[in-house]
């Protein structure tokens, strides 16, 4: 799982040009833009507030470079640029806080405008979605926000949890760009339009994403993960004890193809293979990267790579040819080395199969050779899955077909284990180890297993390489006797063409059974009943071609309901599919939380006039203090401060229960967004998207009541 590399003729890299600009820059938050309409200048923001711009064109009085700063006084938590008012012929700078957007325009020093935003900002990216005008992208709290220049709403979509990270790509290839969304839930999202095309789910919180070339990008985790992705197929991944901090695609070897470049924590900057991930060029900075730009910064007609430390360190980096005579000598030795490497350790696995086969032939060993080696040439692994109800998991039983012992196993799947890997060694010898696995939620992977098998106390093994299966649902496990387990009060339905023999495919393809599928060409209903090991969970599916093939998927889980059906249309390869949803028990918690929305609304409104009215009395106190100050009245000065003072802690007390406020208004609006996702998953293709719309349309107009009913039936009112 995963691409082992060995580093071969690692290229130190050589800047064009080097700056140091004595102030810090926050991870993330660097972009560049031609805020005159001509010259690029370097934007970042800083971790007291503010936001310089260094533009290596111009020159103060004393012939240095001019750096610009920018108060903007809140924590910033996404920085980008682009002409998003096309009219103006220049860039804008676009500034994402927890609570606000800002579009400023740099060169008349001027907010074109600021937008108050509920699900804050973690993530921005300039550019068009598809057919429409180019917009600033935001991503939130569970959702994905577009804005024009005149800071309207003109996109709106809801993802699965927080926005991390966005980048816009051609995945499709078809000359639109599609949206690429990381977020917290471990997932990408591959948006075109308010549709998702795809989405593949990760190890860890995707913190970084960038276009590379084609249908290609790259991607890099929380857990020290980068990779490249082809369409959505991973290419390979290489995995680090330190956290990619940035990435971008350059080609630095002017060969036509980009490489990934990648910047850590620990000041290391490195650009790999689109191909294979092998490390082809490197460079170390003093203090993490904090982003990775490129632009014809010095304007001279060449785009540079422009790597920023966070101590403020800039390195530009040109194209360089490899210098093939240089560097192949090295380049052959390298290759040389590995294939006597693998030489030699094929010769001794010839040696040992070759004494193997004498000693199963002749029972005879010679002086030296130990103990009997050999396992029969029948000898196979054989896996299946067995539930565990006690432990409420499911076990891997992993046994050999005679007597031979199983004495060690390693497992590589994804998402299952710590570091992706397990190691098991039973302390007693026997032909069969069972491994007990806890999956934290419904997915389906493959695991890589290694078992080492050998006679009893001999010290060579034989290693068998098998994959094998973990179904999405394993965790659920038929009823035997449904009558003791009441059916679900909540369901969703669903009509389809498929026949009862293709939805029992499914089933035993996506659980841990088995049906007889030639029984089920003659069937004309199912009704099968399943209970998880994990939290014991009942679901029901039922079918009646009688009723025009309508599939009901009974569970009072909603979010399991949305994955079952998505798992089924890819199974069965629908592309459109509309469904009728009837979950009274969630509806009724989601109209607590549209009534927790409305309070901390009402109470933010408040509080802020409350906290207007305050900071008049302190302007007008500090005011009058002054006035008594120049004219000799020390008592009167005294007692302003004295108030002056105790309106300002009482501001200080209205800040805090308005932080906690927001806090919890923010809690509630990711409850309403996902509530959102998780309506859109219970239908397919344009069905789901119009689940979107619509709903965003309902909540704008305050109207509860067709929010309802867009959840339940997926219609527009």
């Amino acid at each position: 799982f995963g691409l082992l590399v060995v580093p071969c003729s690692v290229m130190p890299l050589i800047p064009a040009f080097q700056l140091r600009l004595n102030a810090s820059i926050t991870q993330g938050l660097a972009t560049i833009g031609k805020y005159d309409g001509t010259h690029p200048c370097l934007s970042c923001a800083t971790s007291a507030g503010k936001i310089f711009i260094h533009n290596p064109h111009q020159r103060d009085a004393e012939n240095k470079l001019e750096m610009r700063f920018l108060n903007i006084n809140r924590k910033m938590t996404a920085l980008a640029s682009g002409p998003l008012a096309a009219s103006l012929g220049r860039d804008l700078l676009l500034v994402g806080s927890q609570t606000n957007l800002l579009a400023f325009d740099v060169e008349e020093n001027r907010d074109v405008f600021y937008k108050e935003v509920q699900d804050g900002v973690s993530a921005m990216v300039y550019g068009s979605i598809g057919d429409a005008e180019p917009l600033c992208i935001i991503g939130g709290n569970c959702s994905i926000q577009g804005f024009d220049a005149a800071g309207n709403e003109q996109f709106w979509t809801v993802t699965g949890d927080n926005v991390l990270t966005m980048a816009l790509s051609d995945i499709s290839e078809d000359g639109k760009m599609e949206l690429l969304v990381g977020s917290e839930d471990f997932d990408i999202r591959c948006f075109k339009g308010e549709e998702v095309l795809s989405e593949v789910t990760e190890t860890d919180k995707v913190t970084g994403l960038c276009s590379v070339q084609g249908r290609r990008f790259g991607y890099c985790l929380s857990n020290g993960t980068v990779g490249i992705y082809d369409r959505f197929s991973r290419a390979w991944r290489v995995k680090s004890k330190n956290v990619a901090t940035a990435i971008n695609a350059f080609d630095l070897d002017q060969d036509g193809v980009p490489e990934l470049i990648a910047g850590w924590n620990n000041g290391k900057f490195e650009g790999r293979n689109l191909r294979s991930g092998e490390v082809l060029y490197k460079d170390m900075f003093a203090t993490p990267i904090a982003a990775i730009l490129q632009a014809d910064y010095r304007l001279d007609g060449r785009v540079e790579l422009i790597c920023c430390g966070s101590d403020g360190e800039v390195r530009g980096y040109l194209p360089t040819e490899l210098e093939l005579q240089e560097t192949g000598a090295s380049a052959d030795e390298e290759v040389l080395r590995e294939l006597n490497q693998r030489k030699q350790e094929l010769l001794f696995e010839l040696k040992n199969y070759e004494d193997n086969t004498r000693i199963i032939q002749t029972g005879k060993m010679t002086k030296g050779e130990g103990t009997l080696v050999g396992v029969p040439t029948d000898t196979k692994v054989v896996c299946q899955w067995d539930v565990n109800v006690a432990n409420k998991c499911v076990d891997l039983v992993i046994s050999s077909n005679n007597d031979c012992i199983v004495k060690a196993v390693i497992i590589f799947a994804e998402q299952l284990f710590d570091g992706e890997s397990l190691l098991v060694h039973p302390k007693t010898q026997s032909s069969e180890i069972r491994v007990p696995v806890k999956s934290p939620k419904d997915i389906g992977t493959d695991l890589f297993l290694k078992v080492m098998v050998g006679s009893r106390n001999a010290e060579t093994h034989h290693v068998f390489e098998q994959n094998y299966k973990l179904p999405r649902f394993s965790m659920f496990v038929p009823l035997g006797d449904k009558s003791g387990v009441a059916e679900p009060n909540s369901s969703v339905s669903f009509q389809t063409t498929e026949r009862v023999n293709r939805v029992v495919m499914w089933l035993n393809n996506s659980f841990n059974i088995s049906y007889n599928v030639e029984s089920a060409e003659t069937m004309k209903s199912l009704d099968v009943g399943f209970k998880s090991v994990r939290d014991g969970t009942p679901l029901w599916i039922k079918m009646n071609t009688r009723t025009q093939g309508r599939v009901i998927i009974k569970t009072d889980n909603m979010e399991l309901a949305g994955d079952l059906l998505q798992d089924f249309c890819s199974f069965c390869q629908i592309g459109e599919l509309e469904s009728i949803a009837d979950f009274e028990i969630e509806m009724e918690r989601f109209r607590e939380v549209l009534l927790k929305v409305e309070e901390h609304n009402a109470t933010r409104l408040k509080m802020s006039a409350e906290m207007a009215d305050v900071s008049n009395m302190v302007k007008a106190l500090v005011i009058k203090a002054e006035d008594c100050r120049l004219m000799g009245e020390m008592k009167l000065m005294r007692r302003m401060y004295t108030d002056l003072y105790d309106r300002n802690r009482e501001l200080i007390g209205e800040h805090v229960k308005r932080a906690n406020n927001h806090t919890e208004l923010l809690q509630a609006l990711k409850q309403v967004n996902h509530m959102i996702q998780k309506a859109a998953r219970l239908r397919v293709g344009m069905a789901k998207t119009r689940v979107v719309t619509s709903c965003r349309e309902a909540l704008k107009n305050n109207n509860m009541g067709a929010l309802f009913k867009i959840i339940e039936s997926g219609q527009p009112m």
